[in-house]
């Protein structure tokens, strides 16, 4: 940075980084066992460091001109208060685990201290990601200290402040609870190994197979958007990261065939957004689902493989529709790599297959994912353009500690809001006052629950958004009967979704900015696009099969049915078939389409017997127009 003094605390940041990543692969490679408590600790203070000398106190990442002076020492005083919260439960760890909670006074010095890391977890979040999750946060702490003057049942019994930071800063319920875990531990793990791609510039192959898989289709370029962005994705985690790391290529090029710049963008945002739903590695809130449900991470990925594949399935034939419809062309061929420059380097590739077979053998995701990233450093060394020297070594520790911070520190901010719903009991009022609603009606439950992920999840990351999501609306939905991994998944589904959702879609602004178009025209041509997706979630609800659960007779039927279901549904909503349909054949279309995705051989039947009757008078009528012709 320009400013003087910011410079000097550029070399403390990569220091600081470089140890992260060393303490991250030593306490959560499996090879060491530490104190769990302690870990989490350390890294959200490491953490909170990294983000008061790195970003500004204007929330931006971009380098300031002119930065007051004063503003860089207060950044600096941050960053030894964190120090200081971390020592203060290192040198005191024994009294804080051996305190018998509720009962044993809260110390002045531990009230001070606990409320200094909850102003700095705030901070670091609206720096981080903005004020959105800051301002729940914030509502979620004013509930605690007085919602027992609520009227009705949403009132709770008198908290006082000291109950309130014993919750959050001394107990393990709340900023050092079940998302700073996954954050320290899982996350951290798999950000680390999509640092070691991206350095290594071994996550190339991705946009360059893509561009050669759609060369010769109709709309390539928004289709290698769909592909690039499927792959980019489930190593970034982040829907706004997947954008820019593979927008800038794909939105352009979808602009220069043809593609109107509101609409390039928004196949963008919902083609970036699935990328957190595509296993093997999914995002951030996935990590968090297998602790929270104790399924485990392969059952989670398992179960997310189909309504990924149905998701971009759905998004892939609004793109076809799309560009039969408008004739929009193929991929410029200068565009393309050679067939010989991609295959030639599929082996990089391997580190995700090794993945998968380490989780596959029993390992667990943290070995699996620093195994994964040993494979890539040692397939770096066979090309002079991959090979990761010492200095890219550096980069790499630099570029995993700059990706966690906004997630760290989110989930740390979500730790309040999770703290303080089991603290007052908010989740089980909500929950009782939804039941007593909805009287048992599942479907409305749904609704309620799609519109409250929405809410929740307006300018909010996946992973606090599901967190919040999951205290609340999972155990509503498990009430009802329906699985746990169903409900989670619901949850998952719709936090993801919320990031190309209107008004507050950051995957579709960020998109936007690439495309140089209007950005609420990109968010709700994105929610046109990704219509399906919406849908899907009540899919898995009623037909738990689409999870993979049950026999494998049933899970083909389902599969088959969904898939041209999903293609229905999508060339209803785009009004194109085997031609252009009107309005009556677009309902039937869509109509037959639900049909397919709803459990039944009856509806099944119906949804077959709709769409060969479009299909075959189209045809027929296209038939009778050329011999006219």
């Amino acid at each position: 940075m320009n400013n003087a003094l910011r410079s000097l605390l550029q070399p403390i940041f990569i220091v600081l980084a470089v140890f992260l990543c060393c303490f991250q692969i030593y306490t959560t490679s499996g090879i060491f066992m530490v104190n769990s408590t302690l870990q989490r600790v350390a890294h959200l203070s490491i953490v909170l460091c990294l983000v008061f000398l790195f970003i500004p106190v204007s929330g931006k990442y971009k380098k300031e001109k002119h930065e007051p002076t004063i503003f860089v020492l207060f950044d600096i005083c941050l960053a030894v208060l964190a120090l200081a919260v971390a020592a203060y439960y290192f040198l005191n760890e024994v009294a804080i685990v051996e305190r018998f909670a509720y009962v044993d006074p809260v110390e002045d010095i531990q009230i001070l201290l606990g409320t200094i890391l909850i102003v700095l977890v705030l901070e670091a979040t609206r720096r981080t990601s903005g004020l959105p999750l800051v301002i729940v946060a914030l509502c979620f702490i004013a509930y605690a200290l007085f919602g027992a003057n609520l009227p009705g049942p949403l009132a709770h019994t008198e908290i006082s402040y000291e109950a309130l930071i014993e919750q959050l800063f001394l107990l393990t319920e709340g900023i050092y609870g079940v998302a700073i875990t996954a954050a320290a531990t899982m996350i951290f793990a798999f950000v680390l190994f999509g640092s070691f791609l991206e350095v290594s510039t071994m996550s190339n192959l991705f946009i360059d197979l893509s561009c050669l898989l759609t060369k010769k289709t109709k709309g390539g370029p928004a289709k290698v958007s769909i592909f690039a962005s499927a792959l980019f994705g489930t190593i970034s985690g982040s829907a706004q990261a997947n954008v820019y790391g593979t927008g800038i290529f794909t939105i352009p090029l979808m602009k220069r065939v043809g593609y109107q710049p509101h609409f390039a963008g928004a196949v963008e945002a919902c083609a970036s957004t699935g990328g957190q739903l595509m296993p093997p590695i999914m995002g951030a809130a996935a990590f968090i689902m297998a602790d929270v449900t104790g399924l485990g991470y392969l059952t989670i990925a398992k179960s997310a493989l189909l309504p990924s594949i149905l998701f971009y399935l759905s998004l892939y034939s609004m793109i076809h529709f799309e560009a039969l419809k408008y004739n929009i062309g193929t991929m410029p061929e200068e565009e393309i790599p050679s067939k010989q420059s991609v295959i030639s380097r599929l082996y990089y590739m391997l580190p995700l297959a090794f993945i998968i077979i380490v989780m596959v053998m029993g390992r667990s995701v943290n070995s699996a994912a620093f195994a994964g990233c040993l494979v890539i450093f040692l397939l770096s060394l066979f090309r002079k353009e991959t090979r990761l020297t010492p200095p890219r070594l550096k980069d790499v520790a630099v570029c995993a500690a700059r990706n966690t911070l906004m997630i760290s520190s989110c989930c740390a901010c979500a730790g309040i809001v999770v703290g303080i719903i089991g603290l007052t009991g908010g989740g089980f009022k909500l929950i009782n006052l939804i039941m007593n609603f909805v009287d048992g009606n599942l479907f409305l439950l749904l609704v309620m629950l799609m519109i409250t992920c929405f809410i929740v999840g307006m300018g909010v990351p996946t992973a606090p958004a599901y967190i919040i999501v999951s205290v609340l609306a999972a155990p509503a939905m498990i009430k009802l009967g329906v699985p746990v991994i169903s409900a989670h998944m619901f949850c998952l589904y719709y936090a993801v979704l919320s990031t190309i959702t209107p008004p507050v879609c950051m995957a579709a602004f960020s998109a936007a900015g690439i495309a140089e178009s209007n950005a609420m025209r990109t968010g709700f041509t994105s929610v046109k696009l990704g219509a399906i997706a919406f849908i899907i979630p009540f899919f898995f609800v009623y037909q738990p099969e689409l999870l993979f659960t049950g026999s494998v007779t049933e899970i083909l039927s389902v599969v088959v049915t969904s898939v041209i279901g999903v293609i229905a549904l999508t060339a209803g909503l785009q009004q194109y078939f085997a031609a252009r349909c009107s309005i009556i054949e677009s309902i039937i279309l869509f109509a037959s389409g639900l049909c397919l995705v709803y459990p039944g051989m009856f509806t099944d039947v119906i949804g077959v017997g709709g769409i060969i009757f479009i299909y075959a008078y189209q045809r027929y009528v296209k038939m009778r127009k050329n011999r006219m012709e």
